[in-house]
């Protein structure tokens, strides 16, 4: 399953830009147009997480999740996640690429947490399926 063998065409209706937040934060939901299956394994999720100021140390992690109405979302199975951890000064940049699970639901998104120590930020995630 390497990304080499991906077009990696992008399409702007499948692009999300989330300020990145201590609360936590949801990317919008992608319409997979499909329910289960079909070639859904060919698509590449991209997470870009920039260099972003923090104020006080903490970790912040990325899930993707998955629904099948596109409104109750939970992680999809096996779990795909990933974190960003404060380095002296803030959030080191972050950039990964992952094929979603062939029995992902319809509609997808990111989640963003953050453990209970972690302060202000400022920063964007994006988002975006590769073709």
């Amino acid at each position: 399953m390497a990304y080499e063998f991906n077009r990696n065409i992008q399409d702007s209706a499948y692009t999300s830009t989330v300020a990145i937040a201590s609360a936590g934060a949801n990317t919008v939901a992608f319409d997979l147009e499909q329910v289960i299956g079909g070639d859904v394994e060919k698509v590449v999720f991209e997470l870009t997480c920039p260099l972003a100021a923090s104020i006080t140390a903490g970790t912040y992690t990325y899930k993707l999740s998955d629904s099948a109405d596109n409104s109750s979302f939970t992680a999809v199975d096996p779990l795909v996640s990933t974190t960003q951890v404060y380095a002296s000064g803030g959030l080191a940049a972050k950039t990964v690429r992952f094929r979603l699970p062939a029995n992902t639901r319809r509609y997808v998104r990111i989640e963003q947490t953050s453990a209970s120590s972690a302060g202000t930020v400022s920063g964007s995630m994006v988002a975006k399926l590769l073709f």
